[in-house]
């Protein structure tokens, strides 16, 4: 899938709730996922298309999902780092 286009306003409302000045007048809440088991994992990151290396078990925030059938979705880490990893990979945790 081509992550060319996220959502504007879903991210606006994401990168508030992460630096803790979201309000009720912003949205939900954008619950929180893990990637699932130990060690590292190499994900693609699409605006540097190259490949990051992430610690498993690591936070982050679902930003998009592909459409049914896709495997992938496109995330943000605690980090700042945009990446595409599988659907697979993480678990939602809901929230801190």
């Amino acid at each position: 899938m081509s992550w060319d286009y996220i959502d504007e306003k879903q991210f606006k409302i994401l990168l508030k709730q992460i630096d803790g000045t979201i309000t009720e007048k912003d949205g939900e809440l954008v619950p929180y996922h893990v990637i699932k088991g130990e060690g590292e994992i190499w994900c693609y990151q699409p605006t540097t298309k190259s490949m990051i290396r992430l610690k498993r078990s690591t936070p982050i925030y679902v930003l998009a999902v592909g459409p049914e059938g896709d495997p992938t979705c496109l995330a943000l880490s605690a980090e700042g780092n945009v990446f595409v990893i599988k659907k697979e990979e993480i678990v939602e945790i809901g929230f801190n």
